[in-house]
């Protein structure tokens, strides 16, 4: 209380009006308001507490799907550009290591995803050229079995019936040639966001390499000093893990491919090279991919070698896939990034159900990044766990800038 309020209170004539009354009404209200508060079950409390935190993180999560989902023309790419530097960044690393310029080092990587993949793709064309005429026989033999079944069959399917089915078919085509050509122009508007999103993925990609701590430290500077070395420690541990989660990938990728490709020289298909490197690729999808490949490599079998051994075939995909998703996509990848099996299992459940295969593809890696950033970040000292393989030798540039920034005064310092 001021000096003045003191006067005033002993010589000042003693009023009652509302400003004087209106604290004392204020301060009953509060102690109410307390008193109320106190009142209440203290589980109810603890529930109320819990129940307006986790709408919160829902409105924020959703606020970011929702924007995510908006600028998926641009986000999607970048989610595979992060992929692929996750998985090339311990090869970039050792060269880097091994005295290799930066720039030397980062195409070599690039190269080294073009030769894989091309090289896969022109393996499977030349095996595919390399057999037409023996396919193209297998296959009419094939229909004209099957055509054969149809009219031996309970169902009576003759020539004549499948004749006026196929001119039904052109009828429709004939009649509906707006519709067509309306679908005709959405796969190409699809084909071209598809090159886009591809050229703005391998941008990413090259630049996410080549300087990519860069980027970090830049990204840096819109976090408080105070929390600023925590949170990088925990993004450097969550990086860590989405490199241990796109190993187990690969490993997983390979193992699918083997087996899909040992089933398939089993049942005598020449296309057995085709059929593994197929599902090699389809199965960095999480189960999806899987599933694709079999449909595919199901129905080449049915083509060429018969109803029997395309059994034979689905059978060993069955068992491709109860492997991946059962045993490598849980206990594999779990351990990798260090997720319960069944969290891992759910997780990709509901990335499917929610964003379908963008989201079976997206959803480990995320969980593994979250969960080692979020393990970091409640750890009791933020220290930076690297692996070995992860070291890159010091950048004269960063080592000026740190002295820079040392020697600065706090007010310049980002």
């Amino acid at each position: 209380m001021s000096v003045w309020s003191r006067i005033r209170d002993l010589f000042g004539p003693r009023t009652t009006d509302d400003s004087a009354s209106a604290p004392l009404v204020e301060d009953a209200d509060s102690a109410a308001a307390v008193a109320d508060a106190e009142s209440l079950p203290p589980g109810l409390r603890v529930a109320a507490g819990w129940a307006w935190r986790l709408l919160l993180i829902a409105g924020l999560i959703y606020l970011f799907w929702f924007i995510v989902s908006r600028l998926s023309e641009v986000t999607i790419p970048l989610f595979v550009a992060v992929l692929f530097t996750a998985a090339l960044w311990p090869l970039k690393s050792w060269l880097v290591r091994h005295h290799v310029p930066r720039g030397l080092a980062v195409l070599a990587s690039l190269l080294t995803v073009i030769v894989i993949i091309f090289g896969i793709l022109i393996l499977v064309g030349a095996q595919i050229v390399g057999q037409w005429n023996a396919l193209s026989a297998e296959a009419v033999t094939s229909f004209n079995q099957f055509l054969n079944w149809l009219a031996n069959s309970p169902l009576h399917v003759t020539n004549a019936n499948i004749d006026v089915w196929i001119q039904a078919a052109r009828d429709w085509a004939n009649t509906s040639q707006a519709a067509i050509a309306s679908y005709a122009a959405g796969i190409g508007v699809s084909v071209g966001h598809f090159l886009a999103g591809t050229a703005l993925a391998i941008f990413a990609f090259v630049y996410f390499l080549l300087d990519g701590p860069h980027l970090a430290h830049s990204v840096s500077g819109i976090i408080p000093r105070r929390s600023r070395p925590r949170v990088m420690s925990a993004a450097q541990s969550g990086w860590t893990a989405m490199v241990s989660y796109v190993r187990a990938a690969v490993t997983v990728a390979a193992v699918d491919g083997l087996g899909a490709l040992i089933g398939a020289a089993a049942v005598g298909s020449s296309m057995w090279l085709a059929i593994g490197a197929l599902t090699f690729l389809c199965a960095f999808v999480p189960l999806v991919g899987a599933i694709i490949a079999g449909v595919v490599a199901t129905g080449v079998v049915l083509v060429t070698l018969g109803w029997v051994k395309a059994i034979i075939m689905l059978a060993v995909f069955v068992g491709v896939l109860e492997l991946e998703g059962h045993v490598m996509q849980p206990f594999l990848l779990g351990k990798a990034v260090s997720i319960h099996p069944l969290a891992v299992l759910y997780g990709i459940a509901v990335g499917t159900i929610v964003a379908g295969i963008v989201g079976a593809l997206f959803t480990v890696p995320l969980l593994a990044f979250g969960n080692a950033f979020i393990r970091a970040l409640n750890a009791p000292e933020p220290v930076l766990v690297v692996p070995t393989d992860l070291l890159e030798p010091p950048d004269p540039f960063e080592e000026a800038d740190s002295v820079l920034t040392a020697a600065s005064p706090d007010e310049y310092m980002p």
